[in-house]
């Protein structure tokens, strides 16, 4: 989910061309739109197929415009790493995270979900000190500290209402947060879509291997990989066309707008959530979500009102 739409900030490697913000809004909302729609059907499917088949099927498919956009780059000449066991590592989180989240999604709300997903700024802020040196004021800290308490809101630890799948939510946040401040690093030497094609052929690698041994060790079949009806092969195709197109739109956006007026957007697809779950499976959202949502989205968005400050100031000095 989060993974496929942070890493297509630039994946063309080109100059962006930030001369049509109105533009990029567009471009961002519609592409927020197609992930949530790729993830109902995801969590539609979930619940019939494994896991590892959903993922391949979508890497498969979707790993077509990351190609078109790798041409356009350049070619395969382009392809090159000066940070091997950092991408390494960022392909592996990067799995853990997309196995995670395609995993819950038949499992729990979908706007649920979503929510507490939304607490990756607040890792990537702290995990930003160790690993990128960046200092972070007691302001962000304190916007930090207020986003974990609306997450907490909506988890509730502690109470009968807890749910033991909100921890898993957690970790494959985190693990998605830390791939991305892995990307930051790898921005340094790496281009864009070489860190997005990495992914892709790391994806579909492992869920091949995993699901080929499966079957030669004599397990069975069903466990990694069952035959799909006609009308679901046309469903797994649509998860990895809505996702590939998703990222075109991502990387178009990414050309037209500045950074910080797209951010805020990807708050988004709460809305589309809340709606696909209503309309689908008929998820009402609990009264925690609305107390903990306005603190998540509202913490997240003074971290990035912060983040644009010092940028400024750095600049200024500069």
């Amino acid at each position: 989910m989060l993974s496929a739409r942070a890493m297509t900030r630039s994946t063309s490697g080109v100059a962006t061309s930030l001369g049509d913000p109105v533009g990029g809004i567009y471009s961002k909302v519609l592409a927020v739109a197609l992930f949530s729609a790729m993830d109902a059907i995801v969590k539609a499917l979930g619940a019939r197929y494994p896991t590892l088949q959903i993922m391949l099927c979508r890497s498969v498919v979707g790993m077509l415009p990351v190609l078109w956009l790798m041409q356009a780059a350049g070619g395969w000449r382009t392809l090159r790493t000066r940070q091997p066991l950092l991408q390494l590592g960022r392909v592996i989180l990067s799995f853990l995270s997309l196995f995670g989240f395609f995993y819950l999604f038949p499992l729990m709300p979908l706007a649920e979900l979503y929510a507490i997903s939304f607490a990756a700024p607040f890792f990537m802020t702290a995990l930003a000190v160790p690993m990128l040196g960046e200092q972070v004021g007691w302001r962000r800290w304190c916007a930090v500290a207020v986003g974990f308490a609306g997450v907490m809101i909506i988890v509730r630890p502690g109470t009968a209402a807890f749910h033991p799948l909100s921890l898993a939510v957690l970790a494959a946040t985190f693990c998605y947060a830390l791939s991305m401040v892995c990307v930051r690093r790898l921005s340094r030497t790496d281009s864009d879509h070489t860190t997005i094609m990495a992914h892709s052929i790391a994806t579909i690698g492992l869920c091949g291997v995993l699901i080929v041994g499966n079957g030669l060790a004599g397990s069975p079949l069903g466990t990694l990989w069952i035959w799909p009806t006609a009308v679901d092969w046309l469903w797994l195709g649509a998860i990895g066309v809505t996702g590939g197109f998703a990222q075109i739109l991502v990387t178009r956006a990414w050309r037209l707008a500045p950074a910080a007026v797209l951010a805020p957007f990807d708050y988004v697809a709460i809305i589309f959530a809340l709606a696909f779950g209503w309309l689908f499976w008929r998820e009402i959202p609990t009264p925690w979500l609305w107390m903990g949502l306005p603190l998540i989205i509202g913490s997240g968005l003074y971290i990035l009102h912060r983040e644009r400050v010092r940028r400024r100031a750095a600049a200024t000095a500069a």
